[in-house]
């Protein structure tokens, strides 16, 4: 009971940080500590952040590696956008992406940063890293 109480806290208390903004006539909200999407208060799917966001490859967490390394191609010369997808119950507060050029800005969304949206340049790397030594790392190659 103790442990339901406690998850059920840190779930309002997650929904707080949330931020709302739309898409066509579509009411999505993101919370930057999960890096989830939400539609009334249900978890939107990999399919349906994909349909939402369709310039973008969406990349779960589950999909890292064990050393939390996820391994992508990309040209030279070019730009990938990715967005990052949490499958998982793992939460990513105070994690930023670095470098903070590869943060990429939602054009319609005003009220904060969805910073599961990601442009990677050439063959540079890209983080998503906490304060402490914590990160997940998508290595270019």
């Amino acid at each position: 009971m103790r442990k339901f109480l406690i998850f059920s806290f840190l779930m309002m208390l997650s929904s707080v940080f949330a931020y709302e903004f739309e898409i066509g006539d579509r009411t999505i909200t993101y919370n930057p500590d999960t890096l989830k999407f939400y539609e009334n208060s249900i978890t939107l799917s990999k399919k349906e952040v994909q349909e939402l966001f369709p310039s973008y490859e969406v990349i779960l967490i589950s999909k890292f590696d064990k050393n939390r390394k996820y391994y992508l191609k990309n040209s030279l010369f070019k730009t990938k956008k990715v967005l990052l997808l949490n499958n998982d119950t793992r939460t990513f507060h105070n994690f930023f992406i670095y470098p903070t050029s590869s943060r990429d800005e939602f054009q319609e969304y005003k009220n904060g940063e969805i910073k599961s949206l990601i442009t990677i340049y050439g063959k540079k790397n890209v983080r998503l890293k906490h304060f402490g030594s914590d990160e997940f790392e998508i290595v270019v190659q």
